[in-house]
């Protein structure tokens, strides 16, 4: 009974827990959207650092994320292309292509490779300058942390994850056209019908949702999971470690999320 009692109140303080994390998450969004809509927060500064932080996130790895997402197209329509014909199904290989690479799968890969690339950075970041008392010292200067270090990364995070994954979703579809039809330009007619039936406004309204959900979570996540470090030194790995898991169970539940909405 006692063992029992002690796991009982063992998971009873992990939900607990969990309740707290996603209120101080919420909390923290909610003073950033509050943030968002005032006037007198877009100065000259605090566009520069919104500026900044895209850069930083997507601009500077556009070459990289092309190439990693040209490979992955690459393999993945070869796998539908090859299957299709496999089971004479070859006129429904765009669908197929658009349905799983253009709305699933390069959303998702996207997310994952911005939360690796960036999203650690930020927790990092922000967990040593809770650490050494730079957020104290911003605070004390008048420089409010939340305008000029958190919001930008928000924004940066959500422009970047929309950015990329639209700009990764063209060049599947490119990829996707040159595979089926090649350069004959008799498939443009049925290959843009395929387009047109597929993205309707819900279809696009969800995946632009899912796309900013993936960007809050690479980025919201990681900075409130580095204002939760104790200020010790040695914390900042485990408070890193404990924000990339997060991140990652927050993409899965989206993506799990939308795949219940658009087809359970």
């Amino acid at each position: 009974m006692s063992f029992l009692a002690a796991s009982i109140e063992s998971l009873g303080a992990k939900v607990a827990g969990w309740f707290t994390v996603g209120y101080g998450m919420f909390a923290f969004l909610a003073r950033a959207a509050l943030l968002l809509l005032d006037r007198t927060t877009w100065n000259r500064a605090t566009f520069d650092v919104v500026v900044k932080q895209v850069y930083f996130t997507a601009v500077q790895i556009l070459h990289v994320f092309l190439g990693y997402a040209l490979v992955i197209s690459w393999l993945i329509i070869t796998i539908i292309l090859s299957t299709a014909r496999d089971f004479g199904l070859t006129e429904f290989a765009s669908e197929m292509t658009i349905r799983v690479l253009v709305l699933e799968l390069l959303p998702f890969l996207t997310a994952l490779f911005i939360a690796l690339r960036s999203g650690s950075a930020i927790n990092t970041e922000v967990a040593l300058m809770q650490v050494n008392n730079e957020l104290d010292a911003l605070a004390h200067c008048k420089v409010p942390p939340m305008q000029f270090e958190f919001l930008p990364r928000l924004i940066g995070g959500v422009i970047s994850v929309v950015t990329l994954a639209s700009l990764a979703g063209l060049l599947a579809l490119l990829m996707g056209y040159l595979a089926i039809y090649g350069t004959n330009a008799a498939g443009f007619a049925p290959f843009t019908q395929t387009i047109a039936k597929i993205f309707d406004f819900k279809i696009m309204a969800g995946l632009l949702v899912k796309c900013a959900l993936f960007g809050l979570a690479v980025t919201l996540i990681p900075v409130t999971a580095g204002l939760e470090t104790p200020k010790k030194l040695f914390m900042v790995p485990v408070s890193v470690l404990r924000g990339m898991m997060r991140v990652f169970f927050a993409i899965v539940a989206i993506e799990v999320v939308s795949l219940a909405l658009k087809y359970v």
